[in-house]
Formats: structure tokens, sequence, C-alpha cells
């Protein structure tokens, strides 16, 4: 079991690793026996790369940062914000070739020193990520259009 800066230097460590799809130090990181919560079959570290790649193949230039984190022994939530360009189709979307940032946040758990679960998207944004490509009106404009549905 690793100490809580020993979890935080980890935690920094991963999201280099996943800004920078770097895997040479990925084994000190990830713990062979890592998984993601929801399943999907992808195991360890070699699990991990090949669902990080397929992530970065979605978009350009992505690019996650630590917003926040409460970090233990054995566990952390990191609450974080993902910067990206939808410049390929993604969940159905043609690209609009703009900028986009979704934030959410995710359970890390800890064995000897290393991720070794990741529970995917426990709080996320949606509605933010839709607003900025465009798809959704503004919250504001949502509000408004409700509010002259009831007059």
């Amino acid at each position: 079991m690793g100490t809580v800066e020993e979890n935080k230097n980890t935690l920094q460590r991963y999201f280099e690793l996943f800004n920078n799809q770097d895997y040479s130090k990925g084994d000190e990181i990830i713990h062979e026996d890592f998984t993601y919560s929801w399943g999907g079959g992808f195991k360890g570290v070699e699990g991990h790369k090949q669902h990080t790649a397929d992530i970065h193949s979605r978009v350009s230039n992505l690019q996650a940062r630590i917003l926040d984190m409460a970090v233990e022994e054995n566990k952390a939530v990191v609450l974080q914000e993902w910067t990206a360009i939808h410049d390929k189709e993604l969940n159905g979307i043609p690209a609009t070739n703009k900028s986009y940032s979704y934030k959410y946040a995710n359970v890390f758990e800890f064995k000897d020193g290393k991720i070794v679960r990741l529970s995917t998207e426990v709080v996320k944004d949606h509605l933010g990520v839709f607003q900025d490509l465009g798809v959704l009106p503004s919250t504001e404009e949502i509000i408004r259009n409700y509010n002259d549905s009831l007059k």
C-alpha cells in the first residue's frame, strides 16, 4: 500500500502517460491486474494502452488535467478536465472542428503503489460538451425556451 504522497505522484505520472501516450514506464504506474470498472476486456498495461489509443483516435489534441483530488492510502477521487478538438465523428456527431472541454470525476484504486482499478466517468458533463460543439443551445437558451413553453 502506497502513502498518500506516493499515490499523488502516481496520479500525476498517470496523467502524463495518458496525455503523451508514453508507456515506456507504464508498468511503474499501472498494475498488471489493472481493470476498468465497466469491464470492456481491457486489462493490464496493454489493455490500458489499447483503450487510451482508441480515445485519442477519436479527437485531436486531447489533454487531461487534474483540477482537484482527494487521495487516501488505497483510493483517490480525481476531478479532471479534458480538452480536445472535435475534428472526427464522435458519438454520431460529424466533426465540427471546435474545441471543447469535458469535466468529470473518477475513482482510482491502488495496489502495490500502482493504479489497479479505474471507475470510469463517475460524474461527467455531457451537456457542456454538446454545447461547446454547437449541438445543443446554451443553458440560458434552454431555460428561456422552457419558460416560454409554459406561457
